[in-house]
């Protein structure tokens, strides 16, 4: 039996290393759909679940602009996907983060030219799980970019 050395070993999770990223992705795009599919209205404490639809941005701004906000949606992940090579360990964690928000938002917008929101902590904005992987993707990428200078 051929014991493999360390550089062989590290080829061959290299190979396998964007399909894991693809499955996280496909995997949080999934989720968020069947959050936002099955999901009912009801409370816990000051967190309530709520299906409320969103035709604008954030906070509701800029409402009906459906093809525009799929335009910027499909540009986003255009660039995530020609800079993620750039990135490395938890950059590219980030950049799959906010290519899974905004795809699983782009879908809503496509099929239903709305967003479904979901969650409301403490009666804030509604947003759902693609929003939070947004903001943490974003917040993550900013520390990294950050922490290199």
């Amino acid at each position: 039996m051929k014991l493999k050395t360390n550089k062989q070993i590290s080829e061959k999770k290299g190979e396998n290393y964007y399909e894991y990223l693809f499955l996280l992705f496909a995997t949080i795009v999934f989720i968020d759909r069947m959050l936002k599919t099955f999901l009912q209205n009801s409370c816990f404490w000051e967190f309530c679940i709520k299906r409320v639809t969103n035709s604008g941005a954030a906070f509701g701004i800029l409402p009906g602009m459906t093809w525009f906000f799929i335009a910027v949606a499909l540009a986003i992940l255009i660039a995530i996907i020609l800079f993620i090579g750039e990135f490395e360990g938890m950059g590219k964690f980030a950049l799959i983060f906010m290519a899974a928000g905004t795809a699983a938002n782009m879908i809503d917008r496509i099929f239903f030219h709305y967003v479904i929101d979901l969650f409301s902590v403490f009666g804030s904005s509604s947003f759902n799980l693609a929003d939070m992987l947004n903001c943490i993707g974003a917040v993550m990428l900013l520390v990294i970019l950050f922490r290199k200078k």
